[in-house]
């Protein structure tokens, strides 16, 4: 038998480490992080929340983290194989959920989990469900469970119909699913209520939650970037970031705020839905145009913003000099933080599944840095015997760590953009900027 614990009760220590975990989390290991939409969510009453699922565990940590309150999760059991790492779950009040993939023999444990799910919901603690049951790395949406509707209806019956649940359709975007200093994008949709589907669920449950999946699938993708068709997926997805600029000014708005990001991408998709819906062949020969595009930049080891915010050589030597004063700094940060940097790595190069990456970087970086900092204060404190000096070596590790980081992508994104200027005088660059017009113009002429 399953120990559930007591995950619906307030936990001092989960709060400690939470107030650490957030600040790692928000001002670290993202460079941004903004929350929206939080007034939707309704005080005194039972919460469901249906995120999207992209990102392993750091779609459950963005909605920790934007909440005030103790939230108990509900996540595939397949994570929960590891007895170790089971332990660290269940602290974090994340539940097992079983699939028929896990044996009909498990099937019969999730009686228990729903029961604890709905006395948790019944103690007005929030609970989260992500309704796809797997993540994926695309901007997109599958078909959702039945896991949020079951729970939800469950709830209500037992309740005569007056527990007045409050489902809220959630999105979470990420600039990049796996680097580091990212920006991160959580938006909390308006309450959905259950009242208008009771007769009818009465009548027919199964109907009722299939037609109530349908309207809460609708729902979240108001509030992420949904790319229907998976096998151009990386076309629209590579599109986003070469339009936004021109389609923020057609729609005239501040690309600093991510919640106009958002609005600008879900724009550039709609104006390529309707180039495919409206001109087949003039879709086709977009994306054959993007794929040329992304082979090319490849080809030179560029990126699209390289072409787009070309600068001259002269702003090239002032970042070369700001790089050659920094080289100590860099190296400070380097020598001090390597090794807790590239413990990760260790385990996640033998990742078959790339979207667990971020979570184990973060995971194992909130203990691993602190602790090797402590280790490494202790041998200047033994050589030193100056408890000053071993401080201001401990306060700079994590400063100095970033400013090396830091550093490091100034070198990369440097080198590109000298790797632009010295060929962009050639025939084939000269072809690859008039092909990104191309691409440019196609997309911002559709309103």
């Amino acid at each position: 038998m399953m120990k559930l614990g007591k995950v619906e009760k307030f936990s001092i220590r989960y709060a400690v480490l939470k107030v650490y975990a957030k600040f790692v989390h928000d001002k670290i290991f993202y460079k941004k992080v903004k929350y929206y939409g939080l007034e939707n969510i309704p005080e005194g009453k039972p919460i469901l929340i249906a995120p999207n699922h992209q990102n392993a565990l750091m779609d459950a940590l963005a909605i920790i983290f934007a909440l005030d309150k103790q939230i108990v999760f509900l996540a595939r059991s397949d994570i929960f194989q590891n007895s170790f790492i089971a332990k660290i779950l269940y602290f974090l009040k994340i539940l097992p959920v079983f699939r028929m993939r896990d044996g009909k023999e498990k099937l019969k444990l999730n009686e228990a989990i729903y029961n604890k799910t709905i006395q948790v919901l019944k103690s007005n603690r929030p609970v989260v469900i992500f309704p796809e049951a797997q993540h994926i790395d695309k901007k997109h949406l599958r078909k959702l469970k039945k896991g949020v509707q079951r729970i939800a209806f469950k709830l209500e019956e037992d309740n005569d119909f007056k527990a007045d649940i409050q489902i809220i359709p959630t999105g979470i975007y990420y600039s990049n699913y796996w680097n580091f200093r990212t920006k991160l994008f959580v938006s909390f949709g308006k309450p959905v209520s259950l009242k208008e589907y009771f007769d009818d669920y009465k009548v027919d449950p199964v109907k009722t939650m299939l037609k109530f999946g349908n309207v809460l699938h609708e729902k979240i993708r108001e509030q992420i970037i949904y790319i229907k068709d998976l096998q151009t997926h990386d076309e629209y997805n590579f599109l986003l970031d070469v339009c936004d600029k021109e389609i923020a000014e057609d729609l005239s708005l501040n690309l600093r705020d991510l919640n106009n990001k958002i609005a600008v991408d879900k724009e550039t998709v709609r104006r390529v839905d309707d180039l495919k819906e409206s001109d087949t062949e003039g879709f086709n020969a977009l994306i054959k145009d993007i794929s040329i595009y992304k082979e090319s930049l490849s080809k030179f080891k560029l990126k699209d913003w390289i072409i787009e915010k070309a600068i001259p050589n002269n702003k090239l030597v002032e970042k070369f000099l700001i790089l050659l004063i920094g080289i100590p700094v860099y190296l400070y940060g380097l020598i001090n933080n390597l090794i807790p940097y590239l413990l990760p790595r260790l385990i996640t190069k033998k990742l078959k599944d790339r979207q667990f990456e971020s979570s184990i970087v973060y995971g194992l970086g909130i203990f691993t840095f602190p602790i090797f900092y402590i280790l490494q204060s202790l041998l200047i404190w033994f050589i030193t015997k100056s408890l000053l000096f071993t401080l201001i070596y401990f306060i700079s590790l994590p400063i100095f760590g970033l400013l090396a980081f830091i550093w490091s992508r100034l070198f990369v994104k440097t080198s590109a953009q000298l790797r632009f200027n010295k060929n962009k005088n050639t025939a084939e660059m000269k072809k690859l900027i008039e092909l990104r017009k191309d691409i440019l113009s196609t997309v911002i002429n559709r309103k």
